[in-house]
């Protein structure tokens, strides 16, 4: 999940790149068309309504005699073909192919984009809520008998100071393997939810730091359990512990 997050970012960095590219190429494409660079920046402030006008006329109804606009009016990207002389605009001009086409490029380019990170987001969310385990590790160590594996080791009477679990722990009493570990985690995972669900809605600020956090409380917890790792466990146990990790 970490990494999906990471790969997120990156890409959502690509698409910030991708509208600007848009920008810049198509004013490029107007300046090259006799524009001045601020008038072409002037009519690109109308991307969208030329965008609109270029799909109404490649894709508009067939049966309006205009081809696409309303009230008769002049389509925007006709305004580029008239030269700072006022000369009429010239149907045999390219300029509205050249356009067309490199302006739907770049929209497909970023409806793919935007395609790829819904994607990452939604595995993300069933990463991080993945049924059991997760939220309330109502499934760990189950099996088809209702004591947890954890309880069904051959407990060592003469080191039980270095294995404190008993063979007949109740199945709910998780304080003596990290209760209050599990309980940090799961609120930390449920923060992260909340950022990525925020993330879905175009707002970032929370993602990150949450990201961080999840590594720092992971990091310190492997710590915790290193040390543990290091008491004396009975010989007769450490196969059977090997086996479970």
């Amino acid at each position: 999940a970490l990494a999906d997050l990471k790969s997120l970012s990156f890409d959502l960095e690509k698409i910030s790149n991708l509208q600007k590219s848009v920008k810049i190429g198509v004013i490029g494409t107007l300046v090259g068309n006799g524009l001045s660079k601020p008038e072409a920046t002037t009519l690109t402030k109308n991307f969208s309504d030329i965008r609109k006008e270029l799909n109404e006329k490649l894709f508009g109804n067939s049966n309006n005699n205009n081809n696409g606009l309303k009230n008769n009016t002049e389509p925007i990207y006709a305004q580029v073909n008239k030269k700072k002389t006022g000369q009429a605009a010239s149907p045999e001009e390219p300029i509205y192919a050249q356009v067309a086409k490199k302006v739907s490029a770049k929209i497909d380019q970023l409806n793919e984009a935007t395609s790829a990170i819904n994607r990452k987001i939604d595995r993300i969310n069933k990463i991080a809520s993945a049924g059991k385990g997760v939220g309330g590790f109502s499934g760990a160590g189950r099996s088809a008998n209702p004591e947890p594996i954890y309880a069904t080791i051959d407990f060592d009477e003469a080191n039980q100071a270095g294995f404190p679990l008993r063979r007949s722990a109740k199945v709910n009493d998780l304080s003596k393997v990290g209760l209050s570990r599990e309980q940090e985690l799961t609120r930390r995972i449920g923060d992260l939810n909340q950022a990525v669900s925020e993330a879905k809605t175009g707002y970032f600020g929370n993602l990150e730091q949450k990201i961080d956090e999840l590594k720092d409380f992971t990091k310190k917890n492997a710590l915790k359990l290193l040390a543990e790792s290091a008491k004396q466990v009975p010989t007769s146990l450490q196969a059977k512990l090997d086996n479970y990790a």
